[in-house]
């Protein structure tokens, strides 16, 4: 029991060290706008990779396949308003799954002593026109009937106010290189 106990320890632990290394090393790599534009420039890109921007914040990120881990790829800040976020930091990935357009996105909401501590997870789509991602989160719905208290009467009228914005899509939308379906004959 302690061997496995000690070798799963191990095993989190090394996971750990290695994301920590590949977030450095992505940071000393790119960390503005012009390094980014030229490594999408210099490589040969996956269709979700490239220079994205998340609207609602303004947050700008770089998707680049992760180096140590297969079937994933980093989401590495370029620029952001908001102070906490250093550029050139990895601050989620994303995880490939069985169908070729939708992944496991996660990102970080929580630094502990200057490392990426808590990632909050969702559903990630790579919409076909490729230039945008929608993600869709948990959603807990909770509603209580005051009716049910109240006399026969009251229980016929029911009021319900719906928000559209509540059904807009968020996600990320593609500033670089722009995503073309038809291929570029020279």
């Amino acid at each position: 029991m302690t061997g496995l106990r000690g070798f799963l320890i191990s095993a989190i632990l090394l996971q750990w060290v290695l994301f920590c290394c590949e977030a450095r090393s992505v940071k000393a790599e790119i960390c503005d706008i012009v390094a980014a534009r030229e490594w999408c420039d210099t490589t040969m890109m996956h269709r979700v990779e490239g220079i994205w921007e998340f609207p609602e914040d303004e947050t700008t990120v770089l998707i680049c396949r992760s180096s140590h881990t297969p079937h994933r790829y980093d989401i590495v800040a370029i620029s952001s308003p908001d102070t906490r976020i250093q550029t050139g930091e990895c601050v989620g990935y994303l995880l490939e799954s069985a169908q070729s357009n939708t992944f496991e996105m996660a990102l970080c909401h929580d630094k502990e002593k200057g490392l990426m501590a808590e990632f909050a997870k969702c559903l990630a789509h790579l919409r076909d026109d490729g230039n945008t991602i929608v993600a869709k989160g948990r959603k807990l719905k909770f509603s209580f009937r005051g009716q049910r208290l109240l006399p026969s009467f009251w229980k016929m009228i029911n009021i319900t106010v719906k928000d559209p914005l509540e059904n807009l899509p968020q996600g990320l939308i593609r500033v670089y290189p722009e995503y073309s379906r038809h291929p570029d004959y020279l």
